[in-house]
């Protein structure tokens, strides 16, 4: 994981409640399922922190036509996959902001503009945005998400950038916390937490 923030596409569709970026398949960085990403907001003097939920590779015309074929060479797949200027798209859930003052876990004032640029989270940052577990009451109020998944796969990536030392500390404080916003929902709790242990 690089160590400062990596230029991984730009927005394309925008709300304060979250927004879709896009990339070509020849950036080296995929955004993963359930890490952070930044999006340039107010001129840069803001950034909205994204959680990514959601990944698609558009198809296209060509794409449709080499899929019909009976035998496709390797060189035309590869072609496909790599060379062409084919758009990723990925949906980002806004779970806070960062500001002159430091970030904050809330929705954001303002959403990024369109073509505004993202960047993937530095392992810093994601360590000093989720120091604090407010966010996870936003992703569960998420309609329509994989939250669970979402959750659990967030909260591993994030315990993984931290020192040896602090991943259990880090994943028991999240475990706990979740514990409380789902006391009442005992069934929906321990599938998250079988996400926490997993490996996956």
């Amino acid at each position: 994981m690089p160590e400062s923030p990596m230029m991984i596409g730009r927005v394309t569709r925008c709300s304060t409640r979250g927004f879709v970026g896009a990339m070509q398949v020849s950036v080296k960085e995929v955004p993963v399922f359930g890490s952070f990403c930044q999006a340039e907001a107010q001129s840069g003097r803001s950034h909205v922190v994204g959680l990514v939920y959601d990944i698609s590779i558009t198809d296209d015309h060509f794409a449709r036509q080499i899929a019909a074929l009976e035998d496709v060479p390797q060189e035309q797949i590869a072609d496909g996959q790599i060379n062409r200027q084919v758009p990723i798209e990925f949906n980002a859930l806004a779970v806070g902001f960062r500001d002159d003052a430091g970030f904050h876990q809330a929705l954001p004032p303002r959403p990024p503009l369109t073509l505004a640029s993202v960047f993937s989270m530095a392992p810093k940052d994601t360590v000093d945005f989720t120091s604090e577990l407010h966010f996870l009451q936003t992703i569960l109020n998420a309609p329509q998400l994989p939250v669970d998944e979402l959750l659990a796969t967030t909260l591993r990536l994030s315990a993984q950038i931290r020192p040896e030392g602090e991943r259990e500390r880090f994943l028991l404080q999240a475990g706990r916390e979740i514990a409380r916003l789902l006391a009442q929902d005992l069934t929906r709790l321990e599938n998250i937490l079988r996400g926490l242990r997993s490996e996956g």
